[in-house]
């Protein structure tokens, strides 16, 4: 990577944040430590950041902090097997032709790196998901309309988007910060009234979130759980947090996250936590579905 693109991502990732540590820098961009501290030094003396403990911060304390918690390139990192085992068994949520609505978020990224190379049609608000697909298949991709947040890799509108009212979805994908008995939860009002939006042009409601995010709690519903069609989660999943979706009348498909050697023993869970005798060869059944 050259020095002026290590540079650029440095900026963009102190931008709208307090501080930033070394440790979440380096994994940003890819660098050794020396390099790194190099780089950081000669943007201090260009006026352009300031040392703090441990790491950096922008010069300005009084930057605004747009869509705090949804920095795209840190929540990349976290939970990836997880999220990778999730994005492969909701590929088989996909039928040819399909239309669909992927909004924001890491895990429904990775999904998006699943789908079919060519004869799907997408809505997304996700720059990531929309350069993939544009670049890397041949699916028609539309972006929705509004405001650019680079740091979240998403666009998001403040107003009424015209445009989205005349697109038709079978199916709405979209990940959350947390889950609990109210519903799927978010911290920010923007993202909330986005998908609101979007959710009336679909046929059904794909939630894709990894087991962390059950139980968790967050200050705004998105959606009450009975409003949600499936949840794709992986293997981490709690008898707590399974009871609590299958109760709301929501299916459950269960992922199981990659070995150590990269084998995945069956591909996707038995139906139910513990399998009658009659069941327990279905039980094994790769593709099975979790519901009650």
């Amino acid at each position: 990577m050259l020095r002026e693109e290590r540079h650029t991502r440095i900026l963009k990732c102190v931008e709208g944040r307090d501080a930033v540590s070394y440790e979440a820098l380096i994994a940003i961009v890819s660098t050794s430590n020396a390099t790194l501290r190099r780089d950081v030094d000669q943007l201090c003396e260009a006026g352009l950041l300031r040392k703090v403990r441990g790491g950096i911060a922008p010069i300005s304390s009084a930057t605004v902090k747009p869509l705090a918690g949804y920095y795209f390139l840190d929540q990349r990192l976290k939970n990836m097997e997880a999220k990778d085992a999730i994005a492969r068994a909701a590929q088989r949520l996909v039928e040819p032709q399909d239309s669909l609505i992927l909004f924001g978020g890491t895990t429904v990224a990775r999904f998006a790196e699943y789908l079919p190379a060519t004869g799907i049609t997408v809505l997304t608000d996700s720059l990531p998901v929309a350069n993939h697909l544009a670049m890397r298949t041949q699916n028609r991709v539309f972006l929705t309309g509004g405001e650019v947040f680079t740091q979240q890799g998403i666009v998001l509108s403040q107003f009424d988007q015209g445009p989205v009212f005349h697109f038709a979805a079978s199916t709405f994908f979209l990940g959350c910060h947390a889950v609990t008995r109210a519903g799927i939860m978010e911290d920010d009002p923007l993202p909330l009234r986005a998908a609101r939006t979007l959710r009336a042009q679909a046929q059904q409601v794909v939630v894709l979130a990894d087991s962390s995010k059950l139980l968790e709690s967050r200050s705004l519903v998105v959606f009450p759980l009975k409003e949600i069609d499936v949840f794709v989660t992986d293997d981490g999943l709690s008898d707590k947090a399974h009871r609590m979706l299958t109760d709301a009348g929501v299916k459950v498909i269960v992922a199981e996250r990659r070995a150590a050697d990269g084998f995945v023993q069956g591909g996707i869970l038995p139906a139910t936590r513990s399998a009658t005798p009659d069941r327990a060869a279905d039980d094994q059944t790769i593709g099975s579905e979790q519901s009650d």
